[in-house]
């Protein structure tokens, strides 16, 4: 499920016992620091828990105290936080991370609102859409996210007080394999809230986009030599194979016998050895570098260490 899947179900869960919930959006970073990238969410139930986070659990306490307010009048409300200030705030958060934010909070007495739904029923057709976040957060874009695309490695951007933010569908991961590295993989694959979907032997690839990402990891060599063709000719955004560089090497140069040749775009797709070099050894370790490698792919990242990062980890524009 993912995190949208699990804030419109917490929505629709308050509501439906009578309560009120409210949905609070990072609406702004104007300045500074932020755990999560403006346009991160969480739900406020009318008990005063919560589901999921907008901060690291910094300005959570004092989200669910302006809830109350929000739930009482049935108004969306914006509450400012300046955090350069907060040896003098009163809620005393003491961040110490220099930043003024921005928090929207919605109430949602029928549960989750027209415009979440709407982005629910896009991405269950694999299109992306842009919504925006004012003093009410709407879909904003009508044209399958094409808007949001052209921005390249950003997922939102400020025009007038008014946050714009690119919601593409989740990654699809295809494993392609049986072996006990599989499992694995598909494993923390759904636990991140991405779509995970196996294929054994002989079965067919299956419907593949630009959002999704193609590992080949069958250990049979006439198979991958199949698999590998069709995932690069695919529309498939990553393609990743499992092996030592030679054998991918021994691959191409068989495809390139059979009269197939890979342009340079689809070559830069592939990435074989797959994953991040982190030194992994088990099928979990493995795993969790293939999966690092494809989101830092699909948020075009080097994936390199956040300390050597000059610029700021979420991009603002």
């Amino acid at each position: 499920m993912t995190e949208l899947e699990r804030l419109a179900a917490a929505l629709d869960a308050s509501s439906a016992g009578g309560g009120v919930p409210v949905l609070a959006t990072l609406a702004a970073i104007v300045t500074g620091s932020s755990y999560r990238e403006a346009g991160a969410r969480m739900v406020v139930h009318p008990d005063d828990s919560s589901t999921g986070a907008i901060s690291g659990g910094c300005l959570e306490k004092d989200v669910v105290a302006h809830a109350a307010s929000v739930r009482a009048s049935l108004a969306p409300k914006r509450v400012a936080y300046d955090l350069t200030r907060d040896d003098d705030a009163p809620w005393g958060l003491a961040m110490g991370c220099a930043a003024k934010l921005s928090v929207l909070l919605e109430p949602c007495p029928e549960g989750a609102p027209e415009w979440l739904r709407d982005v629910l029923q896009r991405h269950a057709r694999r299109d992306a859409v842009v919504v925006a976040v004012g003093e009410r957060t709407a879909v904003a874009d009508d044209r399958d996210g094409a808007a949001g695309e052209a921005w390249g490695a950003r997922t939102s951007r400020w025009s007038d007080g008014v946050l714009y933010q690119y919601l593409p569908p989740p990654i699809a991961v295809v494993a392609c394999g049986e072996g006990p590295d599989v499992a694995p993989l598909l494993a923390l694959t759904g636990q991140l809230g991405w779509l995970a979907r196996g294929v054994g032997k002989d079965e067919p690839l299956g419907p593949l986009d630009a959002r999704t990402a193609g590992i080949v990891m069958t250990h049979n060599y006439p198979r991958d030599l199949v698999l590998l063709e069709a995932l690069l000719c695919s529309p498939a955004r990553y393609v990743g194979l499992l092996g030592p560089r030679r054998r991918t090497e021994r691959l191409l140069e068989d495809l390139a016998g059979r009269g197939v040749h890979p342009q340079p775009a689809q070559l830069q797709r592939l990435s074989a050895p797959v994953g991040l070099d982190i030194g992994a050894e088990s099928p979990e370790e493995i795993a969790l570098a293939i999966l690092a490698e494809i989101r830092a792919v699909f948020s075009q990242r080097a994936g390199g260490r956040l300390r050597e990062r000059e610029s700021p980890i979420h991009e603002r524009g």
